[in-house]
């Protein structure tokens, strides 16, 4: 039994040490990029020469930089709103109403998500250019909510199974409509869910690189991913300390959501993960 013990507990550290340093090797290896010098980019020190702040502080000073992050937090908010308040009211229609065509519906939700992102472009791209939203943020926004929304609208609609509907029933012995019963009882009581789909749509829509390339090619309306490939990438050079120290910059909105919000986060995907 002790060899057992102890060969587990040496298997487990192994492998958490193993996971630990593919998870924390890059994140590591692009702070010391980043507080690097530039002419010291390519050396092999790791936290053990000079370093600087040289490069953080030309991206938080560099106002076409700044001009991408507002954009791209303009854009991931809306969309995460929008992709939310979509994804609450199909969810709680498939949950709690039966009507025809209602499972045909929810299983084109889910077939949605068979198909490659790269292939929707092709389509999104033609709708978007017909509709005359090519270029601008509703492009993003709406293309962001149609890939939170399957993922979304599932999550929340277990959610809501696990809500009785005898909270339903009882509000309208009390004259409460369907809509009020809706914003008043079961919404509040779904937030936890609702953050979850939230912080989700949040971050696919603010690490997308492929759509926000695509739809939108104006220099002053890029996103931050979009842009700071197109600023600090080129055929002939391409300087690594920058893109590192605007990698970090670009990573602190998604932690600090997820570092407020991640009690509500955890629990509306634990919650809406198991049919009570």
């Amino acid at each position: 039994m002790f060899q057992k013990t102890l060969a587990f507990r040496i298997f487990f550290w192994a492998s958490l040490l193993l996971i630990g340093g593919f998870v924390f090797l890059p994140l590591l290896w692009m702070i010391n990029t980043a507080l690097k010098p530039t002419d010291l980019t390519f050396s092999s020190y790791f936290f053990t020469g000079p370093l600087t702040l040289d490069n953080i502080i030309h991206i938080v000073t560099d106002p076409k930089i700044m001009t991408y992050l507002k954009n791209s937090l303009w854009v991931s908010f809306g969309s995460s709103f929008m992709a939310t308040l979509v994804a609450a009211l199909a969810g709680y229609s498939f949950s709690k109403f039966r009507y025809r065509g209602r499972k045909f519906v929810m299983g084109m939700f889910m077939m949605s998500q068979a198909f490659p992102q790269a292939i929707l472009l092709l389509a999104i791209y033609t709708m978007m250019n017909k509709a005359g939203l090519l270029g601008s943020y509703w492009a993003l926004i709406i293309s962001y909510v149609v890939f939170t929304l399957p993922v979304g609208t599932w999550t929340l609609k277990s959610y809501f199974d696990q809500i009785p509907d005898s909270l339903m029933e009882s509000a309208k012995l009390d004259g409460a409509g369907n809509f009020r019963i809706m914003l008043q009882i079961i919404f509040p009581l779904a937030v936890p869910g609702m953050i979850s789909i939230a912080i989700y749509g949040f971050v696919w829509s603010w690490n997308d690189l492929l759509y926000s390339m695509t739809l939108v090619t104006d220099t002053a309306r890029r996103t931050l991913a979009s842009g700071l490939v197109m600023t600090f990438l080129g055929e002939a050079s391409t300087n690594w300390g920058y893109m590192m120290a605007a990698s970090i910059v670009a990573a602190i909105p998604v932690t600090v959501i997820f570092v407020f919000l991640q009690r509500y986060f955890i629990q509306g995907l634990t919650s809406g993960a198991v049919k009570g």
